[in-house]
C-alpha cells in the first residue's frame, strides 16, 4: 500500500506524457484552419474520450453550443460531466468525462492544445482576410489605372491629335500657296508641316501605348492582330477568340502580348515570334513564343516583373520559359469567367 502513491504517480505522468505527445501529432495533422468538428475529433482521440464535446458561446451571450450542435450548461453540466474553459479564451470550453479529473495535467494539456489550434485557426482566418483585401485594392488600382489610361487615351485622341491634324491640314494649304510666291517661305512651311506629321504620328504611339482605342473597339481579336501588324519581327497569330472579355481581361492579355513583342523586339535577336490566346475553362491563357537567345528573367526586369504584377493583380500567375540559346516563352494564365 505504501507504494500505491508513487505508482499512480508515475502511471499518471507517464500517461500525461504519452498523451502529450499524441495532442502534439494530432494539432499538427490537423489541416490549416480545420474546422472546430476535426478539432473535437483529434482531441477526443488524443484524450481517449469519445464523448469530449468542444463548445462555444453563442452570439447573444445565453449559453454555450457544442459543435454538434447541442446546448451547453456550463454553469451547471449534467451529472459525470466536468467542464474546463480553454485557455486564453473565453468563447470556448471542453466538457468532458469527470473520471479524467484525477488527470488534472492531460486536461490542462488539451485545453492549451485546443486553444492554440484555436488561435491558429483564428490567425489564419485574419491573414486569410487581409490577404483578400489586399487583393481587392490591387484589382481596384488596376482598374482605376485603366479608366485612367482610356481617359487620356480620349483626351489625346479628341484633343491634341485634332489640333495637330487641323494644324498640318493649314500648313499644307499654307505651303500651296507660298510656294509660287517665294519659294523659300513654301519650303519653310514645308518643314513645319514635316515636323507636324511627325507629332502627331508620335502622339499617336503615345496614345496607343497609353491605352490602345482599337482594344475598346474591336476588343482583342482587333488589338492583338494590330499589334502583331507593328512588331519589327515577323509574328504569326496562332489563335485569337472570338469575342468580348471583361475589360480587365482584355487589357491584361493586351498588355501582355505587347510588352512580350516588345521584348522580342529589343532583346531576344529573333528572327520569328508567335502569339497564341485560347479560352479555356475559367480561365485565359495568352502565350508568346520567339526563336530567339532566350535568357529571360523576370527577376532582371526587362518589363518582365511590371508585368508579372499586372497578371498577378487579375488573379493569374505568369510563366517565363527561356533557356540561354533555346528561346522564350512566356505563358499568361489569367482568371476569366
Amino acid at each position: 500500500m505504501l507504494l500505491a502513491g508513487p505508482a499512480l504517480f508515475v502511471i499518471s505522468t507517464v500517461r500525461a506524457r504519452t498523451a502529450s505527445g499524441a495532442l502534439g501529432a494530432a494539432i499538427v495533422d490537423l489541416e490549416p484552419g480545420a474546422a472546430p468538428g476535426r478539432l473535437r475529433d483529434a482531441l477526443a482521440r488524443a484524450l481517449g474520450d469519445s464523448t469530449l464535446q468542444l463548445a462555444f458561446r453563442q452570439p447573444d451571450g445565453m449559453g454555450y453550443l457544442d459543435t454538434a450542435g447541442q446546448i451547453i450548461e456550463v454553469a451547471q453540466p449534467v451529472p459525470g460531466r466536468a467542464v474546463m474553459p480553454v485557455a486564453g479564451s473565453d468563447e470556448a470550453v471542453l466538457v468532458y468525462d469527470e473520471g479524467l479529473k484525477l488527470e488534472p495535467q492531460l486536461i490542462r494539456l488539451t485545453a492549451a492544445a485546443a486553444s492554440m489550434a484555436l488561435e491558429h485557426t483564428r490567425l489564419q482566418a485574419e491573414v486569410q482576410a487581409q490577404l483578400e483585401q489586399v487583393r481587392a485594392s490591387r484589382e481596384r488600382i488596376v482598374e482605376a489605372g485603366d479608366a485612367e489610361r482610356r481617359r487620356l487615351e480620349r483626351d489625346l485622341h479628341d484633343g491634341a491629335q485634332q489640333r495637330l491634324v487641323t494644324l498640318s491640314l493649314a500648313l499644307t494649304m499654307a505651303r500651296h500657296q507660298a510656294a509660287s510666291a517665294d519659294p523659300e517661305l513654301g519650303s519653310l512651311i514645308e518643314s513645319a508641316s514635316k515636323e507636324a506629321r511627325e507629332a502627331l504620328t508620335e502622339l499617336r504611339e503615345l496614345a496607343r501605348g497609353i491605352h490602345p482605342a482599337v482594344l475598346t473597339e474591336t476588343g482583342l481579336t482587333g488589338a492583338i492582330q494590330a499589334l502583331v501588324e507593328r512588331s519589327p519581327v515577323a509574328t504569326t497569330i496562332i489563335a485569337v477568340p472570338d469575342g468580348r472579355f471583361p475589360m480587365a481581361i482584355e487589357a491584361t492579355a493586351y498588355f501582355v502580348v505587347s510588352e512580350a513583342l516588345a521584348n522580342v523586339a529589343k532583346h531576344a535577336m529573333a528572327s520569328g515570334a508567335e502569339v497564341t490566346i485560347r479560352k479555356r475553362p475559367g480561365r485565359l491563357v495568352v502565350e508568346v513564343s520567339d526563336d530567339g537567345a532566350g535568357g529571360a528573367r523576370t527577376e532582371k526586369g526587362s518589363g518582365l516583373r511590371g508585368l508579372a504584377d499586372r497578371v498577378a493583380s487579375a488573379g493569374g500567375v505568369l510563366r517565363v520559359d527561356s533557356p540561354p540559346g533555346s528561346g522564350t516563352r512566356l505563358e499568361a494564365d489569367i482568371p476569366c469567367p
